[in-house]
């Protein structure tokens, strides 16, 4: 295992339950053979009995852990108003508020199953049982087409249900079996793959979608993959010449994967789709979702020569960023001709067929120091690209006409390479043990929502120029350097603790930039060509272990964006089966509408977690 594996444990998972586990049992085993010595004739009859068990009881465990997250809003009249609201308290875009400081109470039961069946067979299974209540901050979650646009079809605003049960979770999280033949391990079953060297950016991290809908997606990075089912084989290569420990190693989903949480927002838009809604990633519930981002809720005004406003007073406007609602005259005039107004999406997630299937393979290899691979990966988007149908628009209202909008995941090919090695220094810093890791990948045909559509103020209304389905084509590299101290013995900050400093900045080339292109669908925000990120975390303890406080933020230049997320955790110096962990996020920026981390901003927080870890066998 590189080192830069066993940062990543550290970084986001803390004491594991595999590891406080470990932990138990192996104080058991010490404890028992300390009665056995006394004892020899307990140690006969334990020792036959253990011999007859079948060798799937012999070696089954299970562990677990218990952990509560409770957490409140630092203040939630300011988050209102990070929401483009002024009225006192969580405000959506209908006006209906909640003054409820409750951020989240989560509940959370992991069970893990492992188990050898013969020596070349084993299994291992997670459970995840996660139940959250009905939070007074999510309102006015609404029906099917519950928008301005509805309301011109005459649909009501009448609230229904809530996302009261979005966020539970019962059942297999993760299950997958592995059969070693030789030099060939294979791995069946629904699993988690990470083929990238990044803490807290997905780079070459692209394998499993990400459930977004309750920790911002960058607060807890290990947490938020989702499994997806899999056939995943490696096959160990012998040694050529200098490079040693190489294998091949394939991944292939064909896209069975079924989401019956999560799915069930008030829009309604993934009815029917249960059983491929694991295959995108899960977007925070929205309206009123806890760990939403902020709504695009800026207006193209026409008649100011298009310019981009806010639209406070204009709520009903909220989430009309281009190429969901623009102004098109159809026939090239200003003012004349039809208004028409881009309609509703419909999604369309890819379905479990041949074409769609996802595959990545990747070798691996050690060269001298230096920790080596390189992948290839046929995959799709796992955010959506809105597409706008070439079917004649709907008069919904006078003057106003609906364009059906298609919500898709295109496909697209990339090439990936990650790299990691010690850093030898000179002198003194010889001491010190740096690791310098990296990682690249490379999109081919990358699909972007453009701005640049006929009869648009972008096309100076011309209906005959500009693209029609609203989309756009780049190649896109997006790469990482990063440089790690790892667990450096510094006796003047702590003799009884490591430091440990990760540092990474991330890129996110655009190789054929347009002004025109959106950074993300339903945004004005442009994509930038060049869309820097950099990451670091500061990690100690004391005590051994005992009071472990750990420094984590990201700074994104577009929009001076600051997300910190700072961590303190307890544990008791008698035992690891319980510790408690307090955490804080804050969000800054100039830029509310940016995808950096800016659309959450006044979304700050306090969390305190309470994790009892179990062996029950």
């Amino acid at each position: 295992m590189s080192r830069s594996r066993v940062y990543k444990t550290a970084l986001w998972s803390g004491p594991t339950a595999f590891t406080c586990g470990a932990v138990v049992l192996s104080i058991t085993m010490a404890l028992a053979g300390n009665v056995l010595a006394q004892n020899q004739s307990a140690t006969t009859s334990s020792s036959t009995t253990k011999n007859s068990e079948p060798y799937f009881l012999k070696n089954l465990q299970i562990t677990g852990f218990f952990l509560n997250t409770s957490g409140t809003w630092i203040n939630s009249h300011n988050a209102a108003k990070g929401f483009g609201f002024t009225p006192a308290g969580n405000v959506d875009r209908f006006g209906q508020r909640s003054t409820n400081s409750l951020a989240v109470e989560r509940n959370m039961v992991q069970i893990d199953v492992n188990d050898d069946f013969t020596e070349n067979d084993s299994m291992f299974m997670r459970d995840w049982f996660v139940y959250e209540p009905s939070y007074p901050w999510e309102v006015a979650c609404l029906g099917p087409g519950a928008t301005w646009l509805g309301a011109l079809r005459g649909q009501s605003f009448t609230a229904m249900h809530c996302n009261s049960d979005f966020y539970n979770t019962y059942g297999i999280r993760e299950l997958w079996f592995k059969h070693r033949q030789g030099p060939l391990d294979l791995f069946i079953g629904r699993q988690i793959v990470t083929w990238g060297e990044s803490l807290a950016f997905r780079v070459g991290d692209q394998i499993n979608p990400q459930n977004l809908s309750w920790n911002f997606g960058f607060a807890n990075l290990e947490q938020s993959r989702m499994p997806l089912w899999m056939v995943h084989p490696i096959l160990n290569l012998p040694s050529l010449g200098p490079l040693s420990s190489n294998y091949l190693e394939l991944v292939y989903v064909p896209g069975f994967d079924f989401l019956y949480n999560h799915v069930d927002y008030s829009d309604d838009h993934l009815n029917g789709l249960d059983n491929i809604a694991g295959r995108v990633n899960i977007a925070a519930a929205n309206p009123g979702g806890r760990f939403a981002g902020q709504l695009d809720c800026r207006v193209l005004f026409t008649p100011l020569g298009g310019k981009v406003i806010p639209a406070a007073g204009f709520p009903g406007f909220c989430g009309t960023a281009a190429p969901v609602a623009l102004f098109q005259t159809g026939t090239g005039i200003p003012g004349q001709g039809p208004g028409e107004y881009f309609g509703l999406p419909d999604p369309r997630l890819p379905n479990a067929t041949w074409g769609n299937s996802q595959v990545g393979v990747r070798f691996h290899t050690l060269f001298e120091n230096a920790e080596l691979t390189a992948f290839y990966l046929w995959s799709h988007e796992y955010n959506p690209v809105l597409k706008i149908a070439q079917t004649p628009a709907l008069e919904v209202a006078p003057s106003f006409f609906e364009r059906r909008l298609i919500e898709y995941y295109p496909q697209y090919q990339s090439l990936g390479f990650t790299a990691n090695r010690p850093l030898y220094l000179p002198g003194p810093l010889a001491q010190l043990p740096f690791v310098l890791r990296g990682e690249a990948f490379y999109t081919n045909h990358q699909t972007f929502n453009t701005d640049f559509i006929p009869g648009t103020v972008y096309t100076d209304f011309n209906p005959a120029v500009g693209t029609p389905d609203a989309l756009y084509y780049s190649d896109t590299l997006k790469w990482m350097v990063a440089l790690d101290l790892d667990q450096a013995y510094v006796p003047w900050l702590t003799s009884t603790g490591n430091l440990t400093v990760n540092y990474e900045f991330t890129d996110l080339t655009t190789l054929s930039p347009s002004k025109f292109v959106q950074e993300a669908a339903s945004y004005f925000t442009p994509l930038y060509h060049n869309d820097v990120n950099m990451l670091l975390n500061v990690g100690t303890s004391w005590w051994w272990g005992a009071v472990s406080p750990t420094w984590t933020m990201i700074y994104a230049p577009q929009g001076e964006t600051w997300l910190f997320f700072p961590t303190l955790q307890l544990v008791p110096p008698w035992t690891n089966k319980y510790f408690v962990k307090l955490q804080w996020i804050q969000i800054l920026g100039t830029d509310r509408y940016n995808l950096d981390g800016g659309l959450f901003k006044g979304k700050n927080m306090l969390i305190g977690q309470f994790e009892y870890n179990f062996d029950l066998l």
